[in-house]
């Protein structure tokens, strides 16, 4: 729970920390007391602690806390108690001011509560908790299953009902308050409601003067709550002078690569969806459009999610449900949370008395009737599902399979399911027959008839009727029909599921360090140097490097007097070893170091690039992103260089055209280097589905007058 704030916090800890010079919290028998200035003792050392709840000491009013018992408590700098020991906590919110809390008489509930130094009852513990804001000060308590919130002074007279969702100071004199329906209203200090609940936010007042938000759109308020601005702003601000400007809804132009303009439109944002499908936001709400602007549905939603598979789930006001691309509405929104599995839709209901998960289909026909506290997701076989935090499963035609009586389901492998009962591990089928009884120790499947039981430091593989066939305390890797031990010497063994030892990879002798097989070699440490090995342990590159790094591309990283090269697996040097720090080989380069700076290397053995560069990004259609003296270009995988690094951003689009972005400013080139749409848009992306694209220009701001 939040603890007590106000605006005077860092002044009244300074404050009270001039109160505590002079005096000294001393340690005797492992119980505190304190001496003043003199070394006088003030208070015995008898205490389990002297100060606030928060680990701070002050003295306020000659008074600080005490704890004993574990309760806290106010005692005088003379010794003298002022309350019992009856709180929980205890701590400054301002130079006459503490917070408190204790429990109710009433209740095991915790209260909150105010006095001062002496002890007095300042705001009655009645609360769940209390923030102080100035003279006042926002309780809430919690009724039912919701926290109510309200406005108070400081000798308890309610100002702001106790009947709202929250409430927050937004500048000194004023409140806003939430409503259960998630709107706004300004109130003054003393409860005067000045604005309607009509506003999805507010902001705090800045110079007389706060933002507020409704439907996507901006408006202004004074602090009598008249509005100034109408809620029809793109965008509002409030300047350190006070002036105010605003601006409008930004302008999307749709281009083709050469700059002809197809159509424009005024809107927040575009959103590309598939071949002739856009999401057009505005005011905070999306519309589903073709590539002619023209509605597919009439529907404004306040989100969307990726379409797939020609759907997507979308929400109005909290409740979501499925649309397609058509713009025909196949799951209404009804369900408070929605989620695609497949083919499948598990949905969130809350309906009189009762709420809970429920298994929709393609259609939105619910499978079963009976709510579940969650549904997890398809495992190929079943749902599991969550009843009274204990686990179940149902098939995808809703029915339960298996009863909510599990700790967990841990794992399923064809008809076979690893579950957690009671704290033990077991093995069942779908009609919940035991195959493998409860046990303490974890259970893996890892076939059709065989699993792992994982005792400590033993590790068993047994078959379903519990024999053992083979066991080892060397760490066991699965690989599809066969596990792998690792023998502390680095060789490995194959097992077969029968327990037969299939291969050994062995090793050469007093081996220090063996990496992982790549390209057929495997890395080793023998004498303090680094090789490569075959699978049947023989040396294929001998140890007499300093360093190594896994094959890629057929070449593989070596280290040589502080400088790396490569070498292929015939153990020749393709590339000199000069460079500082290099990545493995992709696509056939390498990024490499020399001197701070960045450079390519291709397989070749040819330096594609010299090291001259602040950076080099690889794309995986290979082109090269550069950067030098802070500004980003092109190169090609040859080296040419295609675009001189002048540009702040830089995307390839792999379509024979590049977005840059300089001073702000976007555009798109060809990879000539040629503009051929000018750098004057605020922002733009690419359509990829239609080919288009889609320049935003913001609206300029205007200067408001009143």
């Amino acid at each position: 729970m939040k603890r007590v704030k106000n605006i005077f916090c860092v002044v009244i800890l300074c404050f009270c920390s001039l109160f505590a010079r002079g005096y000294s919290v001393f340690e005797d028998n492992g119980k505190v007391g304190l001496k003043n200035e003199a070394g006088k003792v003030l208070i015995p050392a008898k205490y389990e602690a002297l100060g606030w709840s928060d680990g701070k000491f002050s003295i306020m009013s000659n008074a600080t806390g005490y704890r004993t018992g574990g309760k806290w408590g106010l005692i005088n700098i003379s010794n003298q108690l002022i309350t019992k020991a009856e709180f929980e906590e205890i701590s400054p919110v301002d130079a006459t001011l503490l917070f408190a809390r204790k429990r109710s008489p009433l209740s095991l509930r915790v209260v909150s509560g105010v006095i001062n130094p002496a002890g007095k009852e300042i705001i009655p513990f009645q609360y769940d908790d209390i923030r102080l804001s100035s003279l006042r000060a926002i309780v809430f308590s919690k009724v039912g299953d919701q926290y109510k919130y309200g406005l108070i002074d400081l000798e308890n007279r309610m100002l702001i009902p106790q009947t709202f969702k929250n409430i927050k100071s937004v500048g000194s004199l004023r409140y806003a308050a939430e409503n259960f329906e998630g709107k706004w209203a300004l109130f003054t200090d003393i409860g005067k409601q000045l604005t309607n609940f009509d506003n999805d936010s507010m902001s705090h007042f800045k110079k007389d003067y706060a933002i507020i938000y409704q439907s996507g759109r901006q408006g202004l308020i004074d602090r009598n709550g008249v509005t100034k601005i109408e809620a029809q702003s793109q965008e509002i601000q409030i300047k350190g002078d006070g002036k105010v400007s605003t601006r409008q809804t930004a302008t999307w132009f749709f281009l083709s690569g050469e700059n002809k303009l197809h159509q424009k439109v005024s809107a927040d944002s575009v959103g590309e969806i598939s071949k002739n499908l856009l999401a057009i936001r505005n005011s905070g709400a999306i519309q589903l459009t073709d590539y002619t602007l023209k509605p597919v549905s009439t529907i404004r939603m306040h989100s969307l999610e990726s379409f797939r598979n020609g759907t997507a789930i979308f929400c109005i006001d909290g409740k979501c449900g499925v649309i397609r691309g058509d713009g025909k509405v196949i799951i209404p929104p009804n369900y408070s949370a929605l989620k695609r599995d497949g083919h499948y839709y598990p949905s969130h209901q809350k309906l009189t008395g009762k709420d809970g998960w429920i298994l929709l289909d393609s259609t939105g026909r619910s499978l079963h009737t009976k709510m579940y506290d969650a549904i997890l997701p398809f495992n190929g076989r079943f749902f599991p599902v969550i009843s009274r935090n204990f686990w179940g499963a149902i098939n995808p035609d809703g029915k339960q399979i298996l009863s909510c009586t599990y700790d967990s389901i841990l794992q399923q492998h064809g008809d076979k399911i690893v579950v957690k009962f009671h704290g033990q591990y077991g093995i069942i089928n779908q009609r919940e027959h035991w195959l493998v009884t409860p046990r303490p120790n974890k259970i893996v499947l890892i076939g059709d008839d065989r699993f792992l039981e994982f005792g400590s430091p033993t590790v068993y593989l047994k078959s379903l009727d519990n024999n053992i066939v083979y066991f080892s305390e060397n760490r066991l890797e699965v690989r599809e029909e066969s596990l792998f031990e690792y023998l502390p010497s680095g060789t490995i063994w194959e097992i077969g599921m029968n327990g037969v030892i299939l291969d050994r990879k062995l090793l050469p002798e007093r081996v220090e360090k063996i990496y992982p097989e790549s390209e057929g070699l495997r890395g080793i440490k023998k004498n303090g140097q680094f090789g490569f090995i075959d699978s049947q342990g023989r040396l294929r590159i001998a140890n007499r490097y300093d360093d190594i790094q896994p094959f890629s591309d057929g070449y593989a990283a070596m280290k040589i007097r502080g400088k790396w090269g490569f070498i292929g697996h015939d153990d020749k040097i393709a590339i000199q070893p000069i460079f500082d720090e290099v990545s493995a080989f992709k696509n056939g380069l390498s990024v490499v170091k020399q001197k701070g700076l960045f450079g390519v290397a291709a397989t070749s053995g040819k330096l594609v690039l010299f090291p001259r560069y602040q950076s080099i990004e690889i794309l995986p259609h290979r082109n090269i992103i550069i950067r030098q003296d802070n500004l980003v270009g092109l190169a090609d995988a040859q080296g040419k260089i295609l675009i001189n690094p002048k540009y702040s951003q830089l995307r390839d689009l792999n379509n024979g055209y590049i977005i840059v972005e300089r001073n702000g400013k976007y555009g798109a080139i060809s990879l000539k280097g040629i503009s051929t749409i000018p750098l004057i848009y605020d922002y733009i992306s690419y359509d990829a589905y239609n080919d288009v694209f889609l320049g935003k220009v913001n609206a300029q701001w205007s200067e408001v007058r009143f």
